[in-house]
C-alpha cells in the first residue's frame, strides 16, 4: 500500500476500532466525575489530547516507514528492550480485547441471554474473531467496511428515535463555570478513545510519511467518533438527566428502553441499539486481536499458524473470565488505563526521544 490509495479504509477501520465499550458505559463514568449538564466537554477535550498523542505517534512512525513498532522498536533502543516494549504493547491489546468482551458478555447476559454461561458467549466471539484474523489484514479491511454502514445506521436511527424523549430541562445550564471538574472528566473521557495508537501496527502495511495525509485520517477518524459520543452524551443526560446516570450501570441501553411508539410493530428498540453495538465490539476485538497476534509473530521471528492464533485466543479468554463480576470488572479497568499510558505515551514518547538522539549524535 501507499499514499495514493484511497485513505476511506484506513478511516473506517479507526472508527470501528475507536468505538466500543465507551458509548455504553462512559456516560456514567464521566457522570461520576463530571457531574454537571455539560459533561460533554469533557469528550472534546479527550479528543483533542488523543489527537495530540496520535500525532506524537505520527511523529515516530513517519520516520521509519512500512514498519511496525515490533519491526523499529529493536533498531531504536536494542534488542531486548524492543522486545520488552514489544510485549508490552501485545499485552496491553490481549488486556484491553479482554475487558472488551468480558464487558459485552456481561451485557448480552442481563440484557439477551441470562440463562447463558459467560464462557459460551466470550468463547463465540473468540473463534469467530480468530477465524477473521487468520485471513490477514486485508479481509480485516473488507470486513469493517463491510458492517459499517450497518454501526452508523443503528447510531442515527437511535437518535432520531430518542429525540422525542429529552428534557430539556436536564440539559441546563450548559455552560457552567467548573472547569476542573471538566478536566478531571478529560482523563476518563480520554481512553475512550483509544484505538488510534494501532496505527503503529497499519504502518507495516501503508506508508504513512505526509502530514496532511495523516492529519486528515486522524482528524476525520477521532472527530467523527467525538461527534458520536457528544451527541450520545446529550441523549443520555436530556433523556435520564444526571442523576441517574450515576446509578446506571448501562445508561445507553437504559436509554433505548426509553423509546416508546404506541402501535408500532418493533417494541423493545434497545435490541436495535445491542445488535449495531455488538458489531462494534467484534471489530474492535478484531483489531486488537490481529495486533496482539502480528506482535507474537514479529517477537518469535515466525509467519502466522493456528497455533499462535490459539495461544493469543486462549490469553485473551483466560483473562476475560477473571474478574468474578461487574464490580471487579470495573475495579481492574484502573489497571488497564495504567497499562495504556504505557502503551499510548510512554513507549511511542520514549522511541522518538531515543531515535531522535541517535540521529542527532551519530
Amino acid at each position: 500500500m501507499n499514499e495514493k490509495q484511497p485513505s476511506l479504509p484506513i478511516i473506517i477501520f479507526l472508527i470501528s476500532t475507536i468505538i466500543g465499550v465507551g458509548i455504553v458505559t462512559l456516560p456514567r463514568q464521566t457522570a461520576l466525575i463530571v457531574g454537571q449538564p455539560n459533561m460533554w466537554v469533557s469528550v472534546i477535550f479527550g479528543s483533542i489530547v488523543a489527537f495530540l498523542n496520535a500525532c506524537l505517534i505520527f511523529m515516530l512512525i513517519k520516520r521509519f516507514p512500512k514498519q511496525t513498532l515490533f519491526d523499529f522498536a529493536p533498531k531504536v533502543v536494542g534488542k531486548w528492550v524492543g522486545k520488552l516494549f514489544s510485549l508490552i504493547f501485545i499485552m496491553y491489546a490481549i488486556c484491553i480485547s479482554a475487558f472488551i468482551i468480558r464487558t459485552m458478555s456481561e451485557i448480552v447476559n442481563y440484557y439477551l441471554l441470562d440463562r447463558t454461561p459467560k464462557a459460551v458467549v466470550l468463547a463465540v466471539l473468540v473463534l469467530s474473531c480468530m477465524y477473521l484474523v487468520s485471513s490477514g489484514l486485508s479481509n480485516i479491511l473488507m470486513f469493517f467496511q463491510l458492517y459499517f454502514p450497518i454501526i452508523i445506521s443503528m447510531f442515527i436511527i437511535l437518535t432520531f428515535l430518542s429525540i422525542k424523549s429529552i428534557e430539556v430541562t436536564h440539559l441546563r445550564p450548559i455552560f457552567v463555570n467548573d472547569g476542573l471538574a471538566l478536566l478531571k472528566g478529560t482523563n476518563t473521557t480520554f481512553f475512550s478513545f483509544v484505538g488510534y495508537e494501532l496505527i503503529m501496527v497499519l504502518s507495516g502495511y501503508q506508508t504513512f510519511t505526509k502530514w496532511r495525509f495523516m492529519t486528515k485520517i486522524l482528524g476525520i477518524s477521532l472527530g467523527s467518533v467525538c461527534a458520536i459520543y457528544v451527541l450520545f452524551f446529550v441523549l443520555n443526560i436530556g433523556i435520564l438527566s444526571i442523576g441517574e446516570l450515576k446509578v446506571i450501570t448501562f445508561p445507553t441501553i437504559e436509554m433505548a428502553k426509553t423509546i416508546e411508539y404506541q402501535g408500532f410493530f418493533f417494541e423493545r428498540f434497545e435490541l436495535l441499539f445491542l445488535f449495531g453495538w455488538i458489531v462494534t465490539i467484534f471489530t474492535t476485538l478484531t483489531a486488537y486481536y490481529y495486533s496482539a497476534l502480528l506482535g507474537v509473530c514479529k517477537i518469535i521471528n515466525c509467519k502466522r499458524n493456528i497455533w499462535l492464533n490459539i495461544l493469543v485466543g486462549t490469553a485473551i479468554f483466560s483473562l476475560a473470565l477473571v474478574p468474578t463480576g461487574i464490580t471487579e470488572l470495573f475495579s481492574s479497568a484502573t489497571y488497564l488505563n495504567n497499562l495504556s499510558y504505557a502503551a499510548l505515551i510512554g513507549i511511542p514518547f520514549i522511541l522518538l526521544v531515543v531515535s531522535f538522539a541517535k540521529e542527532r549524535f551519530q
